[in-house]
């Protein structure tokens, strides 16, 4: 049986949901902002451990799992009157959980230990250029002067945020997009002494890959950013219907993503890539326990 780890609201769990019924797979989906509605109980003795947990009025023991799959840890919003005791107990169910999913016997994609180590971007850079692949010129800096420096030794500069910031609106999304330096952001220069930023040389695209990878799966895809000139620095905004389609993958190129995702010690992961207009890869970044819908 598997267990399914996520969120009330989330439309990537439902869709994969929706897959494992139609295959008639048992499984148990347990949501992290939820868990406080219930109770838990989780007993650790000498000679064997016991983890109950009381969820939308099933009773489930969780060392009956054979696999699991860590979707999303959300923080539950608890309704208590007093703001410090709220903020407590959201902290202790926050905790709870993750400790939980820690401590599970079953293979879960992914635990979240490797899920924090596998988002170093910094780690990420290191290790692929060691591999073999063609990195942009990379400076995270919080300092302006550093950063007018490396503008000057680019033709372009791209720059990001480092977590990868996104918030939920009432009409939408909102995102921390890669955005071109121009003139009126580097003016605005001053201002990343408040927080570092990723700066990396602009590297000229012929279109893009998103290779995702479970187990020993790999499964490419050719994004036609540069159809448009909304997506050709970012396709994710705006929207934008761009081509998709199927991309046979070297020989090479998957088996250092492979050796990647092993050195990181995840399971499923989405790569982010580059095809030069002379047809060489170039590696930005990659996303374990990525979105895929």
């Amino acid at each position: 049986m598997l267990l399914i780890i996520t969120k009330k609201e989330d439309a990537t769990a439902d869709y994969v949901i929706n897959k494992i019924i139609q295959r008639g797979i048992k499984f148990f989906r347990l949501n992290s902002d939820e868990l406080y509605a219930g109770y838990v109980k989780l007993q650790i003795d000498n000679n064997f451990n016991k983890f109950i947990v009381t969820h939308n009025n099933s009773v489930v023991n969780l060392g009956s799992f054979q696999s699991a799959w860590l979707r999303r840890i959300a923080k539950p919003k608890l309704s208590i009157h007093n703001p410090k005791a709220c903020e407590f107990a959201e902290q202790e169910w926050d905790f709870i959980m993750r400790w939980l999913v820690g401590a599970l016997d079953c293979p879960v994609i992914d635990k979240e230990i490797d899920l924090i180590f596998g988002r170093n971007k910094i780690k990420q850079l290191q290790i692929a250029s060691k591999i073999g692949f063609n990195i942009p010129k990379t400076l995270i800096t919080n300092n302006p002067e550093e950063a007018r420096k490396f503008l000057n030794g680019c033709h372009k500069t791209a720059i990001k945020a480092l977590s990868g910031y996104g918030e939920k609106l009432s009409n939408g999304f909102e995102a921390v997009y890669t955005h071109i330096v121009t003139p009126d952001i580097k003016a605005k220069f001053n201002s990343i002494k408040y927080s570092p930023v990723i700066l990396q040389e602009y590297i000229e695209k012929k279109f893009e890959l998103r290779v995702t990878i479970v187990g020993k799966r790999v499964f490419a895809c050719m994004i036609d950013s540069q159809s448009s000139s909304k997506t050709s620095v970012d396709w994710r905004r705006y929207g934008e219907e761009i081509s998709h389609s199927e991309y046979k993958l070297d020989n090479k190129t998957t088996f250092d993503l492979l050796k990647m995702m092993k050195l990181f010690n995840v399971k499923f992961a989405s790569f982010d890539l580059i095809i030069t207009p002379k047809d060489e890869i170039v590696f930005l970044e990659m996303n374990p326990g990525s979105q895929f819908v």
